[in-house]
């Protein structure tokens, strides 16, 4: 099947369809996502372990979000890489895992939507050799038929640069999905996005995403992203998933606790609309948003109207 091509549809102006969370959504219909956490409280590969132990919810959780509409559904693939699987003793299951994580995500999209986008997800391990693992992962995440490259969870703006750099070699897109972005409108580590515009002068970056931040903390950063980078911006929040409070003891409780009342779909709708405002063109949701929120605010993106880019 011949997609239209993403950079075009973007360089048009059109505005896209990003699914929501796969990890807690995963955790929500009863997957253990717990699994490694450290005697610090440390988190271990999270949903990871789902390609192993729940691989048709994961198709489930794929196919619900297409059914909502989405133009993009990412592949369960976050915390695929050795360091994170290393800590339940799976590092060997890395290309397996990986692989598996794109070849469903494809199946999915393929049965119900094939003009819709898979998205490679992958995020720093959080120790080790950042580059290698990038490099590795994305290298397999291209094998199993993905059509973008997702780079997600990524801080600072040297993290950001190693990482566009580990992945360029596949010659596919890349979205980059900055992580904790602040209200006075930074990166997490407190740099201007004028800094990571400096930093990424000279290589290819299809989109970036302030994602896994509150709505409040994406909608003070959007304008400031939007004015700093000439290229498309999206963005995808956390509406509330943190640490709980005491160990994890599945199933009666995870490592994080779902909390959404503060942003029930309609009230994340109204952020969205205030997004596409700011200039943004892909849309989605991050940790504790569900089929439910993607639902909402599909009319607001796709009922738009075409920006100006």
């Amino acid at each position: 099947m011949n997609r239209d091509d993403i950079r075009s549809r973007l360089a048009e102006g059109e505005r896209l369809l990003l699914d929501g969370a796969t990890g807690s959504e995963l955790q929500r219909r009863g997957v253990n996502v717990s699994k490694g956490v450290t005697a610090d409280g440390g988190l271990g590969p999270w949903s990871a372990t789902a390609m192993g132990d729940a691989p048709e919810l994961v198709r489930e959780v794929h196919e619900d979000y297409l059914r909502e509409g989405a133009d993009i559904i990412t592949t369960n693939s976050f915390w695929t890489n050795r360091e994170r699987l290393g800590m339940v003793g799976l590092a060997d299951k890395m290309e397996e895992y990986t692989h598996l994580a794109a070849e469903i995500a494809c199946e999915a999209r393929d049965g119900l939507n094939p003009q819709a986008y898979v998205a490679g997800s992958m995020a720093p391990p959080g120790w080790g050799d950042l580059a290698k693992e990038f490099s590795d992962q994305s290298s397999v995440l291209a094998a199993g038929g993905v059509d973008i490259i997702l780079l997600e969870y990524v801080g600072s703006v040297a993290d950001c640069v190693e990482a566009v750099c580990a992945v360029s070699g596949t010659g596919l897109p890349i979205f980059l999905g900055l992580k904790h972005v602040t209200l006075e409108g930074t990166n997490s580590d407190g740099e201007s996005f004028e800094q990571l515009a400096d930093g990424l002068e000279g290589y290819s970056v299809d989109a970036i995403l302030p994602m896994c931040s509150r709505p409040e903390a994406i909608s003070a950063s959007l304008p400031k992203l939007r004015a700093a980078v000439d290229g498309p911006v999206g963005a995808y929040a956390n509406i509330g998933y943190n640490q709980a409070s005491g160990r994890p003891d599945f199933p009666k409780r995870q490592w994080h606790v779902i909390e959404t009342d503060d942003y029930p779909p309609e009230r994340y709708a109204e952020f969205a609309r205030d997004w596409l405002e700011m200039g943004a063109q892909i849309i989605g949701g991050c940790c504790a948003t569900g089929p439910e929120h993607i639902a909402a605010i599909r009319p607001v993106v796709k009922g738009a109207e075409v920006v100006e880019v």
